[in-house]
């Protein structure tokens, strides 16, 4: 065999929050989610894999999912970031996306010659995006959130911080084949063997002196390293034990065999194999679309699915294309043609990511589709423009409510669902909007949840509103809206044949959790009619 290591396989780290995970993952930074399964050694736990679009060794990033774990700390004896390749024609693209993400960054600073933007994922582990002229081949996800010309090519390096740095040096030269490029800043750089492939750099930094890392939450498990097939695998395994390590028998992890040990400096390290990959189990063009379990613990996947909590599926989030003309999020249901769709539309300043934590507390099981208002108001996301407080643009309502309705027949072609049933949910500026989709276009919603709405405009034909449901929650001491204004719409609305709710809290303009109460007891009171 070649005694040298190819790339990186893969890099896992822990994550406390399943969806905050593939949000960030997939939803931010663009990656598909080729893997939803368990971990093999604790199956009451998710085990998420990202990767390119097929999950190919070296772009993969993989995250267990402790949600009462401890926060786990940097320090020495552990890798302490996760480095990701990108064009280095990219870097304005992704500088401008993480502002509009509200994600913080740092830099870019240079580190080789390379431009360097610094970053957490919601659990605090750093996060590196390095620009690269020459950034690896991989099968980019036409279907992820970034556009293909600026994606993700896959893992770039890693950095592991070590007490002592001659020890792991000697088994990544001697023993795993690496060479050592340079060093800068108390950095040394080395390279693996396939300098084509993602993943061939690691670095590592002294942390003598420094505390020792804690496993949690935020922190890098281990690192994997590719080789090709089990026999290869087996040797490696008799040479690193000849190094006097001790490693792990062969682990059957299902997509890939495994063996671990720890480098001398502490860090964990594995050695899998390319295959056998991750359509084994599922086709391509389905990865990480439903939990897949292994054949061992198949027998037990009702137990094991009743303590999972419900994920997300994040597919195509925050796109703008000419089919669908807003930024958005979407979230598949598991019958995604078969369940309900709640229609998120926020209020002033909020974004395409405010509403979703009402999506699942008003409607479980349900897909959530998500835009972001085109209209900017003094930098402030808006679903149209208003000439003064409560004053509407009437000529911009009437257009930005016709692209809604496009927006929302396009993305029903586009994701699969039930264009039938389409219920909206939105909060002030997002509920007039809501109003005006109704009045305007009768046939797009299939009912509504509006907070704190007010006219939107007076229709000059009566449209049909065949009994639409519509729930409104109006606020008494509401210092934007008159009572007056909620008890006119809700009018409005009975006018054109719809079944109005009309429930009234006692605070002011503010969503509370009253209001939330409210609109689930609607809703259970529509289902509950619904099975009579």
């Amino acid at each position: 065999m070649d005694a040298r290591i190819p790339a990186l396989h893969h890099i896992t780290a822990i994550a406390s929050d399943a969806n905050a995970n593939i949000d960030f993952y997939s939803g931010v930074l663009g990656l598909r989610l080729v893997k939803r399964t368990v971990n093999f050694d604790d199956p009451g736990s998710y085990h998420l894999y990202y990767g390119d679009a097929s999950g190919t060794p070296g772009t993969i990033l993989t995250f267990f999912v402790w949600p009462n774990g401890n926060r786990g700390r940097a320090g020495a004896g552990q890798a302490t970031a996760i480095a990701l390749a990108i064009p280095r024609s990219s870097l304005g693209y992704w500088m401008h996306r993480l502002i509009e993400q509200r994600i913080p960054y740092n830099g870019p600073e240079r580190r080789f010659d390379e431009p360097v933007l610094v970053l957490h994922d919601p659990d605090g582990l750093t996060i590196e995006l390095i620009g690269q002229t020459d950034a690896p081949d991989v099968a980019i996800w036409e279907g992820g959130a970034v556009p293909a010309e600026h994606a993700i090519r896959g893992v770039h390096s890693a950095t592991i911080w070590v007490e002592g740095l001659a020890a792991s040096a000697e088994l990544l030269t001697q023993t795993l084949g690496f060479e050592r490029l340079g060093e800068q800043n108390g950095r040394m750089r080395y390279a693996s063997s396939d300098r084509s492939a993602p993943g061939h750099l690691l670095d590592l930094q002294s942390a003598a002196g420094f505390w020792k890392a804690a496993t949690g939450t935020g922190a890098i498990h281990h690192l994997a390293w590719r080789t090709p097939d089990a026999a290869a695998q087996l040797d490696w395994r008799e040479r690193i034990a000849s190094a006097g390590l001790d490693v792990t028998p062969v682990l059957d992890r299902y997509y890939f065999q495994s063996i671990y040990f720890q480098e001398p400096g502490d860090v964990l390290f594995e050695i899998a194999t390319d295959g056998p990959g991750f359509d084994v189990d599922e086709p391509v063009e389905q990865l990480g679309r439903q939990l897949m379990l292994p054949p061992w613990v198949e027998s037990e996947r009702a137990t094991i699915e009743d303590q999972l909590p419900t994920l997300r599926q994040n597919e195509r989030p925050d796109m703008s294309t000419p089919e669908l003309a807003f930024t958005h999020r979407f979230f598949a249901a598991p019958d995604v043609e078969h369940a309900p769709t709640l229609l998120l539309l926020h209020g002033t300043g909020g974004n395409e990511d405010d509403l979703l934590p009402l999506g699942p507390a008003l409607m479980p099981g349900a897909n959530l589709l998500s835009p972001r208002g085109r209209v900017l108001e003094h930098g402030m996301p808006r679903f149209f423009r208003r000439l003064a407080e409560g004053v509407f643009d009437q000529a911009d309502l009437i257009g930005q409510t016709d692209a809604l309705a496009e927006f929302v027949t396009a993305a029903a072609e586009r994701y699969g669902f039930d264009p039938r049933q389409v219920l909206a949910a939105g909060y002030s500026n997002g509920a007039n909007v809501a109003g005006s989709l109704l009045l305007r276009h009768p046939g797009v919603l299939d009912g509504a949840i509006l907070f704190r709405a007010m006219v939107p405009f007076e229709p000059d034909d009566a449209p049909d509103l065949g009994s639409t449901p519509i729930f409104m929650s109006a606020a008494c001491h509401d210092e934007l809206i008159a009572p007056e204004q909620s008890e006119h719409l809700a009018a409005l609305f009975e006018r054109f044949g719809a079944q109005v709710t009309l429930v009234w809290q006692p605070g002011g303009h503010a969503l509370t959790n009253s209001d939330l109460e409210a609109a689930r007891a609607w809703l259970a009171s529509r289902r509950s009619t619904s099975t009579d």
